[in-house]
């Protein structure tokens, strides 16, 4: 190549890379699940424990979904981090490097959406280094390449492609920065620190054993609202109650979070939590079954042994007293 020739491959490599590596990934790091799941309103969409959205449509495949609707609200719903990463982990990326680069197929239906900052942050820079050496691999030639039919406009060149995806790396990665300093400032002299953990704060007295799973007791900070959630029984959205302790448990635990996301909360803001169990039901497969939908988010609880529940063959009910935050 001539010295004074323009390698138009590099310099578009180059546009992302010098952007994350100077710019946005800094920005990112440290990213906690406080501010990955955080909104500001209470109608988010989000990426939530499956089962605890109530969007119309949940994507996904693994322990979490995202939230979507088709046809798209108008005006289009507010989306928290989580969401904002999993659409450019997926929709920007991972869809196209299996479309283009050989990677393995990807769709927001199959996708694995990741449950921590950590987890999608891991996501995010891989699905970036594929992306890289994917347009490096292109070279001069390919760039001029039409894109093909997997593309809603088959006869753009790859070099077209490219630029649209580092603008959408761009545009929704410095939303995510936003949000973060929206939420570092949401209560003006709080530093990150103590945003961390003004959800609410765990009391555990040495005196008292320590409950890895759940806490002693749990104060809730000056100013938030109060959300109580009515009891909740093992049944579907159709009012059908589920088969057995395990099963009805999960469900119950499912409904709570349902409650929990429609009032812009989640299980870490939970402050109390009341399991009422039917008389001789196996309480370890009722506690099994509850953590495996309740995530390892500690709180206070009481679990009461009780003749029966007013619905005939409900053998689990569950409440809960949440904040708000603000």
């Amino acid at each position: 190549m001539d010295a004074n020739e323009l390698d138009v491959n590099r310099t578009l490599r180059e546009q992302l890379e010098f952007h994350w590596n100077h710019q946005l990934r800094a920005r990112l790091e440290g990213l906690t699940d406080d501010e990955y799941f955080w909104s500001p309103v209470t109608d988010a969409w989000s990426v939530r424990p499956r089962g605890g959205s109530t969007a119309p449509v949940q994507l996904g495949a693994g322990d979490f979904t995202m939230d979507y609707a088709s046809p798209q609200p108008d005006p289009a719903a507010f989306t928290t981090i989580a969401w904002r990463l999993g659409h450019v982990i997926v929709g920007v990326l991972a869809a196209r490097n299996a479309a283009h680069f050989g990677a393995p197929a990807a769709s927001y239906e199959t996708w694995e959406y990741a449950g921590s900052a950590a987890t999608a942050l891991d996501q995010l820079q891989t699905q970036l280094d594929v992306w890289l050496a994917g347009v490096r691999s292109l070279g001069a030639a390919g760039l001029r390449t039409p894109v093909g039919a997997k593309e809603p406009f088959p006869e753009m060149p790859m070099a077209d492609l490219v630029l649209h995806i580092h603008r959408e790396v761009f545009h929704h990665l410095s939303e995510v920065c936003l949000l973060r300093d929206l939420h570092l400032h949401t209560k003006p002299g709080t530093s990150m620190e103590q945003l961390m953990t003004a959800k609410t704060t765990h009391i555990d007295p040495e005196e008292l054993h320590r409950n890895p799973a759940f806490t002693q007791g749990v104060i809730t900070p000056a100013g938030a609202g109060t959300l109580h959630v009515g009891g909740q029984l093992g049944t579907d959205s159709t009012g059908n109650l589920l088969d057995g302790i395990e099963a009805q448990t999960m469900q119950a635990m499912r409904n709570v979070l349902a409650v929990l996301a429609t009032a812009g909360t989640g299980p870490e803001h939970v402050a109390k939590l009341n399991i009422y169990l039917a008389d001789g039901v196996d309480a370890q497969v009722g506690y099994a079954a509850s953590r495996s939908v309740w995530g390892n988010h500690r709180t206070a609880i009481t679990v009461v042994s009780t003749a029966g529940h007013a619905r005939p063959g409900a053998l689990v009910e569950i409440d809960a007293v949440a904040i708000i935050p603000e």
